[in-house]
């Protein structure tokens, strides 16, 4: 990764603007924020479309989107914390805190760990259809979350395969309202957003927020149809796997922190850093889990965090990589550098984060629209392409495109089997 500036970090960004309006448009993002973060400092921020097509108002550093499946790091680092106090421990067996769980799973349920939740590594079913409707709806009552994960079917190894788990991460919300007698919420205003000044960070709607993103989805001409906003908080189901609303300025000001304290704790072989919430993140952020990637580089799953070796394809936790044949080599032929990601998403949302330790870099963006792609993770791989002093050239804007024409083709496909089911004749 080259070494940059500030000020030419922001130049160089600046020069990608046409490429970012091209893949909105393409996408049909409604309204897309982005912050680069370097050095603990806000490098580049830019605010592009809606956050209310209708009232046509436009979103700012703090406009509130929900960020979905990245609120599962945010999870993982308050383990962190409560692993440094003693309260819990990441080989503690969740059987011990639910003893529901003890004889499920064919006999795993004794033995899986915190860190079998937070790796996605239990090998039991995903089965999220039976928690959320596809237009974004709740199913299932808190209450349900545990038997109903304890009642899906083993379907891979245990601790051999990565098996994305929402529901995971939904027991380790509720054993941490358990062991700080707290509400999930609660307990990150305490240790993370207040102390953090993170005052527009919630895992409910704020009250009285009228700075908040309305949510939309890509019709075919890539128009924008607002949706209803998600209902998922700390109060529902699976509230630690995506329940978190935030805005690029309080994120900046979280992964600035945040990767200040993982090269301190790296560099110094502690699990502490002065003045900071994040414990333990040398355990946090190792491999514990192999993504089902065949790469010669590193590509592995650390607790609630995606981990790749540049130069390397990019994007397995969020859903580019599903509409095109291939991924592109991001940083091909720059020095080798480690990148950390996740993705995040729910109706109406998609959020994308990349950190670079190496340069202090955080790169963070948010839409407010369920697209024909993601323009959210296309744009933050631009960036990180661009800043790595690669030479290759790779064309966005094709990507982008092709992505949106499979998008639409997958759409037309599902509605064409549903007229076949209605129509098809009793036998």
């Amino acid at each position: 990764m080259v070494s940059y500036s500030r000020t030419n970090i922001h130049d160089a960004i600046v020069s990608l603007e046409p490429q970012m309006d091209y893949i909105c448009k393409v996408s049909g993002a409604t309204g897309l924020s982005l912050s680069v973060v370097s050095g603990g400092e806000e490098a580049y921020a830019k605010h592009l479309g809606f956050r209310d097509l209708e009232g046509q108002n436009t979103p700012d550093g703090d406009t509130t989107y929900f960020i979905g499946s990245v609120t599962k790091g945010m999870v993982a680092a308050l383990v962190g914390m409560l692993a440094e106090e003693g309260k819990l421990g990441w080989s503690t067996r969740v059987a011990s805190l639910l003893p529901e769980l003890q004889d499920t799973f064919e006999g795993r349920g004794s033995q899986i760990t915190i860190a079998d939740l937070l790796s996605h590594r239990t090998g039991v079913a995903r089965s999220d259809a039976i928690w959320i409707s596809r237009a974004g709806n709740i199913l299932l009552p808190k209450s349900e979350g545990i038997r109903t994960w304890a009642a899906q079917p083993v379907v891979r190894d245990f601790r051999t395969d990565f098996l994305y788990n929402n529901y995971a991460y939904d027991v380790v919300g509720r054993i941490i309202e358990i062991v700080e007698q707290k509400s999930l919420e609660q307990v990150f205003k305490e240790r993370v957003w207040e102390p953090l000044g993170m005052h527009r960070t919630s895992m409910e709607d704020l009250a009285g927020n009228s700075n908040a993103a309305k949510a939309y989805h890509a019709l075919k001409d890539a128009s924008s149809y607002e949706v209803p906003i998600p209902t998922i908080s700390h109060k529902t189901i699976m509230g630690a796997g995506g329940a978190i609303r935030s805005c690029t300025n309080d994120l900046a000001k979280y992964y600035s922190s945040f990767i200040y304290a993982v090269n301190n704790q790296f560099n110094n072989k502690t699990t502490s850093t002065l003045n900071s919430p994040f414990k333990q993140l040398t355990t946090i952020l190792r491999p514990h889990n192999q993504l089902g990637v065949t790469s010669l580089r590193e590509q592995s799953y650390a607790l609630g965090w995606g981990r790749a070796q540049l130069p390397c394809s990019l994007g397995t936790l969020n859903y580019n990589y599903l509409l095109i044949l291939s991924m592109p080599v991001i940083g091909r032929g720059a020095p080798s550098q480690l990148v950390l990601y996740h993705g995040g998403s729910m109706q109406g949302f998609n959020t994308a984060v990349y950190l670079l330790p190496d340069t202090e870099t955080a790169i963070i963006a948010m839409q407010n629209s369920s697209a024909l792609g993601d323009a959210c993770d296309w744009i933050p791989q631009m960036i990180m392409h661009k800043l790595s002093g690669s030479t290759e050239r790779i064309d966005f804007l094709y990507l982008a495109t092709v992505a949106a024409r499979a998008a639409l083709s997958q759409r037309r496909l599902k509605m064409n089997l549903k007229r076949d089911e209605r129509e098809a004749p009793d036998l």
